[in-house]
C-alpha cells in the first residue's frame, strides 16, 4: 500500500518495546502471536540490544513468527544527548543486531519516548530510515485532571469530548504529530505513536488502573480514538501494546481492538512496510 492511501484511509500498525525480556517470555510470546496469527496481522517489536544479546534465543522466536523485529536503544535508557553521542548508541544497536541475528534495522523508538531534536539526524545518520518516538492524541485524555482517572468512562464525557479533541489537535500541533507519517529529516520518516499505551491504562499511578477483568475498555479506549482518527481523514494510527504488560493477561484489549478495528474497515501494516513504500 502507497503510503499517500493513508491521507484517505486508515491504517493501524501494531507495535511493542521490549526493554528488557524479563518478562517476556516464550509463553507470553505465544499468547500475543496467537492474537495477531488469527487476525493475519503482523507485528513490530522495538527491542533493545541489551535484551536481545541476553535472550537471543527470544528475538529469534519473534523472527520465526514473521514479525518485525527493531531497535529500542542500546540500552533501555533515554535519548537526550549530542547528535554524535546518539549517533554512536544507535550504530553500536544496529551492530548488535547484525551480528546476532544478520538483520539490518531500519526503525527506532526511544526508551519512555523520552529524546530530543538530536535524535532525528542521529537516526539519519545512523542508517536508520524510521522513528515512532513522537507521540500523538486524538483525544487528550492523559494529563487532563478527573479525566485521566476515568477516561471515557464517565457521565460527562459527552459533554466535554469536545474540548478533549480541541487539546490533542493543539497538542499534537505543537509537537508536530500529525495523523500521517512525515519525512522528519531527508531520508528518515516518523510515524507518530499513539500516546495512549497499555502502561497508561494498566500501570500508571495516575491512570485508570485497569484489571484484567477490564480488558475489554482498554480496547474500546483504543477504538475510540481510532474512531475520533477516521472521522479526522484517517492516516496511521501506530498503536503501543507492550507484549510483556499486555500477554496474557491483558491481550483480550489487544483483541478486542482489532476485531472492533476490522469491522471499521481499516487495514492493518507495519511501519517498515510503509516505510518502503512512503512518498510525500
Amino acid at each position: 500500500m502507497k503510503t499517500e492511501d493513508t491521507k484517505k484511509t486508515l491504517i493501524v500498525c501494531i507495535t511493542g518495546d521490549i526493554d528488557y525480556f524479563d518478562t517476556e517470555t516464550i509463553d507470553c510470546l505465544d499468547r500475543y502471536f496467537s492474537v495477531l496469527r488469527k487476525y493475519d496481522i503482523k507485528g513490530t517489536f522495538f527491542i533493545t540490544a541489551k535484551a536481545a544479546e541476553e535472550y537471543p534465543e527470544r528475538v529469534e522466536h519473534i523472527m520465526k513468527h514473521n514479525h518485525v523485529v527493531e531497535g529500542h536503544g542500546d540500552v533501555h535508557q533515554s535519548f537526550y544527548e549530542s547528535v554524535p553521542v546518539q549517533t554512536e548508541r544507535l550504530k553500536a544497536m544496529k551492530k548488535t543486531f547484525s551480528a546476532l541475528f544478520d538483520v539490518d534495522i531500519k526503525g527506532f523508538r526511544a526508551p519512555y519516548y523520552e529524546h530530543n531534536t538530536n535524535t532525528y539526524p542521529a537516526v539519519e545518520n545512523a542508517g536508520l530510515t524510521y522513528d515512532c518516538s513522537k507521540t500523538r492524541f486524538e483525544i487528550a485524555f492523559k494529563a487532563i485532571p478527573f479525566v485521566q482517572k476515568r477516561y471515557m468512562y464517565t457521565k460527562t464525557y459527552p459533554c466535554i469530548k469536545p474540548v478533549l479533541k480541541c487539546v490533542a489537535i493543539v497538542y499534537n500541533a505543537y509537537y508536530h504529530s500529525p495523523r500521517v507519517p512525515y519525512r522528519i529529516t531527508q531520508n528518515v520518516v516518523e510515524f507518530p505513536t499513539l500516546g495512549i499505551s497499555d502502561y497508561t491504562l494498566i500501570e500508571d499511578p495516575h491512570g485508570p488502573l485497569f484489571r484484567p477483568k477490564d480488558a475489554e475498555k482498554i480496547g474500546n479506549i483504543w477504538i475510540e480514538c481510532l474512531t475520533s482518527q477516521i472521522s479526522g481523514g484517517g492516516g496511521v494510527m501506530t498503536i503501543q501494546a507492550h507484549p510483556g504488560r499486555v500477554s496474557p493477561a491483558y491481550v483480550d484489549s489487544l483483541e478486542y481492538f482489532i476485531r472492533n478495528a476490522l469491522q471499521r474497515g481499516v487495514t492493518f501494516s507495519t511501519p517498515g512496510e510503509l516505510r518502503e513504500n512512503f512518498v510525500d
